[in-house]
């Protein structure tokens, strides 16, 4: 499937469409993809092991998680469980027991969309103990969608309360939380259900849990760093997705203890750290976009700077063509010239630039520039800057780092 005109390139070139199965053509591996390691370590360790799978965000992580579920050989031995927690929850506002119920919420619903009965007792004791959690939540006149005995509808309830209900969420919170760890019970008693179950074939529960790369970096560090030793309580493998920020904190032995198992999905590294084009990952990302269109429709001097300002970042290459693509039909063109790809990235150099508002920052993107390492006095605006993909970070050993190329005119560099 491939766009022949500019207005399905505007449709196609989706920043926020992670490729599912209806997309895998479009999908291009990348070097130094962890894929098969994260594979062969699934399908041959036994124990209930949590990995945090990194990247920066829009580097493809969601596609890349795709692609290892539709593997045959993990479908076949394991009972899939993936979700994004920002349907669910509000990720800016995010704790551990918010994540827990998303967890509870979705094992529920999956094994009831699977036809897996879950044991008249488990039933029987959870109905009594939303009922019972039901009751501490505010109840606004005319407002009341908690339905006892109704346990999708309790979870639904609940986590909809934690997503949009901000008169109600602190106060659930705050009475919730001691009774987390009969939620976590809950939930595996739910797990050895499903594994236990006649259908499910001696499958074994994988949660997937995408889009915890997003929350705010003090968010992120709270959830994986102070509350890690309740979210590896749940007795399943569970593929956490992280910002690249939590493994690149000066944190990270204390996050080790809890999640020894870490692997990066790369970007694309178009240049190495002399500035030389390396011209298998630049012909892998000149693929992604000309999977998706016409070569017919972008000049090739226009798709390679689109590649250039990427920084090999593949959601950066997606949005720049599509905004080129935008303006291209506005000018009224037939193609994708480099001035509608130079209008894009001016666009997005703007955005960074009401980002960039501390001198600080600066000094720390040109040190970044200069050294092509993390240093800095204060940990946390470097963070930031590597959160918010200021700072992008590249494969080679113990790896380098580079300013985004669109930023690199904001400092002068």
């Amino acid at each position: 499937m491939k766009a022949a005109f500019l207005g399905k390139v505007i449709e196609y070139f989706n920043p926020m469409q992670s490729l599912n199965e209806r997309l895998k053509d479009w999908y291009v591996d990348r070097p130094d993809n962890p894929h098969d390691e994260i594979k062969i370590l699934l399908l041959n360790d036994p124990t209930p092991l949590k990995i945090l799978f990194s990247g920066h965000i829009g580097s493809g992580k969601s596609s890349a998680l795709n692609c290892l579920t539709r593997d045959p050989e993990i479908s076949r031995r394991f009972f899939i469980v993936q979700f994004s927690v920002e349907r669910d929850l509000n990720i800016f506002d995010l704790t551990y027991s918010d994540l827990l119920l998303a967890i509870g919420k979705r094992l529920f619903e999956e094994a009831d969309k699977a036809g897996f009965a879950l044991g008249d007792r488990l039933l029987t004791d959870l109905e009594r103990w939303t009922t019972e959690v039901s009751v501490v939540k505010k109840r606004e006149e005319g407002a009341d969608v908690t339905v006892k005995g109704k346990i999708s509808a309790w979870f639904l309830s609940a986590v909809g309360t934690l997503k949009t209900g901000y008169s109600e969420n602190k106060e659930f919170r705050q009475k919730f939380e001691p009774r987390v760890p009969e939620l976590i019970v809950f939930i595996n008693r739910i797990i050895r259900d499903i594994e236990t179950h006649p259908q499910a074939g001696d499958k074994k529960v994988l949660l997937v849990i995408e889009d915890l790369d997003k929350p705010p970096v003090d968010v992120s560090m709270d959830l994986f760093l102070t509350k890690g030793p309740v979210l590896v309580q749940p007795e399943s493998k569970i593929i956490f997705t992280v910002p690249t920020s939590v493994l690149y904190s000066g944190q990270i032995k204390v996050v080790q203890q809890n999640f020894p198992m870490q692997y990066m999905l790369p970007n694309f590294k178009i240049k190495d750290q002399a500035g030389e084009k390396s011209a298998t990952a630049w012909n892998c990302m000149r693929e992604i976009a000309l999977r998706r269109m016409d070569a017919q429709l972008i000049d090739t001097g226009a798709l390679d700077y689109a590649v250039e300002m990427s920084g090999g970042v593949t959601r950066e290459l997606i949005r720049i063509i599509q905004a080129a693509a935008l303006r291209a039909v506005v000018g009224k063109a037939n193609s994708i010239q480099r001035d509608h790809v130079d209008h894009a990235v001016v666009k997005f150099r703007g955005e960074y630039n009401n980002q960039l508002t501390r001198q600080e920052s600066v000094e720390i993107l040109k040190e970044v520039h200069k050294t092509g390492q993390l240093r800095s006095k204060d940990e946390k605006p470097m963070l930031d800057l590597l959160h918010n993909l200021m700072i992008l970070q590249y494969p080679n050993g113990p790896g380098w780092y580079e300013v985004n190329p669109i930023v690199r005119q904001l400092i002068g560099v």
